[in-house]
């Protein structure tokens, strides 16, 4: 039976990775909305307006993967010397590399989706 100590930091392990999940899905939901405004509302709104509310989202998404990133390892470095398993802080960085990269491309690429007029 474990003790309650090691509950206690399993429990907080857990709750790092939610935190960790929470920004990913906060930073995915607006690289979505950010894009999905780019395409969808082309013909409703000034093009300039369209780029500057999509080219904010987009850069929150890209704050938000490495706020994610951030907050993990912060953690993660105080419970380093704790016998607690979680993900490595690599593997965390690489992700919130690849989504910053992934948003950054979408930004980039965001002159291109929306017919000029």
């Amino acid at each position: 039976m474990p003790d309650t100590n090691t509950l206690a930091l399993d429990r907080t392990a857990l709750a790092n990775e939610r935190t960790y999940a929470a920004w990913i899905r906060t930073g995915l939901a607006s690289l979505v909305t950010g894009l999905g405004i780019a395409r969808f509302m082309s013909n409703s709104m000034p093009l300039w307006g369209i780029h500057t509310i999509a080219g904010i989202l987009i850069i929150f998404s890209a704050i938000a993967f490495f706020l994610a990133a951030w907050r993990y390892q912060h953690l993660h470095m105080g419970m380093m010397h704790l016998d607690v398993k979680m993900i490595p802080v690599a593997m965390v960085r690489l992700s919130s590399f690849v989504l910053i990269v992934c948003s950054l491309i979408a930004l980039v690429s965001l002159w291109y989706i929306s017919p000029s007029t």
